[in-house]
C-alpha cells in the first residue's frame, strides 16, 4: 500500500512540477528576457537561451512528465494488482468495477486536474515571479535529460520549416493597439499615431514592391538640366 501511494503522488509532483515550468516558460515575453539582460540579472544568459530556442527547454520538460506519468500508472497499476489482486469494487453489496479500473481513473483525474488545470494556472499568472527559478530548474534538466533533448531535436529537424517568419506582424502590432486603447493603456491620439505609422510603412512596402515604370519622382528645388541626363 505505501508503495501504492509513493508511485502515486511521485508522478502527480512531478508532472505538477512539469505543467508549471511549462507555463512560465511559455508566458516569458520577449520584453522581459530584454529586460533582464539589460539589469544583468544572473538568470539573464540561460533565460535568452531558452527563449531563442524553446523547442530544447520544452523537449526536457515533456520528457520528464512523460517519464513520470508512465512509471506513475506502472507502479500504480502494479502495486494495485498485488494489493487488491481482482477483488471487485462493491458499493452498497453491488460489484461495479474493479479496483485496478477505479484506482486508474483516480488517478487519471487527479493528473488532469492537480498536474495540468491547476499548475498551469499558477504559472501562466504568476510567470514573472516563477521564472528566476524556472530557469534555475531547466538548467539541471537540460543537463540531465540531455539524450531525451537531443533525441527530440533529431526527430523534429526535418518538421521544422526552413524560414523563421517574424514574432510580430504589422497586423499583430495594430491589433495590439486596439486592445491597449480598449483597456486604457494608450490615448486616442497614441493610438491614432501608432495606426498612422502603421499605414506608413505598408504604403512603403506597397511602393518597394512597384515596377520601376510605376514611380514617379517630385523635385522641390531647381535641378540643373544636365544633371537630370
Amino acid at each position: 500500500m505505501v508503495l501504492l501511494f509513493l508511485f502515486f503522488f511521485a508522478a502527480i509532483v512531478i508532472s505538477f512540477i512539469c505543467s508549471i515550468l511549462e507555463a512560465v516558460l511559455l508566458s516569458i515575453t520577449p520584453y522581459y528576457v530584454g529586460l533582464k539582460e539589460m539589469e544583468k540579472a544572473s538568470f539573464a544568459p540561460e533565460l535568452s537561451e531558452f527563449k531563442a530556442d524553446v523547442d530544447r527547454p520544452l523537449a526536457a520538460i515533456l520528457s520528464l512528465n512523460t517519464i513520470a506519468n508512465t512509471m506513475g500508472a506502472v507502479g500504480v497499476g502494479s502495486q494495485a494488482a498485488i494489493v487488491f489482486g481482482s477483488t471487485p469494487l462493491r458499493i452498497f453489496g453491488i460489484s461495479f468495477l474493479s479496483w485496478e479500473a477505479a484506482i486508474a481513473g483516480a488517478m487519471t483525474l487527479c493528473i488532469l486536474v492537480f498536474s495540468e488545470v491547476i499548475p498551469k494556472t499558477i504559472g501562466a499568472n504568476n510567470w514573472e515571479k516563477l521564472t528566476p527559478t524556472a530557469v534555475r530548474i531547466l538548467s539541471v534538466l537540460m543537463v540531465v535529460l540531455a539524450p531525451f533533448v537531443w533525441l527530440s531535436q533529431f526527430i523534429t529537424f526535418r518538421l521544422k520549416r526552413k524560414s523563421a517568419d517574424p514574432v510580430l506582424t504589422l497586423a499583430d502590432y495594430r491589433a495590439l493597439t486596439d486592445l491597449s486603447r480598449q483597456h486604457g493603456v494608450l490615448e486616442a491620439s497614441e493610438q491614432h499615431l501608432i495606426k498612422k505609422r502603421y499605414s506608413i510603412s505598408r504604403l512603403r512596402n506597397a511602393r518597394a514592391k512597384s515596377k520601376p515604370a510605376q514611380l514617379s519622382a517630385v523635385c522641390l528645388w531647381p535641378v540643373p538640366h544636365e544633371a537630370l541626363r
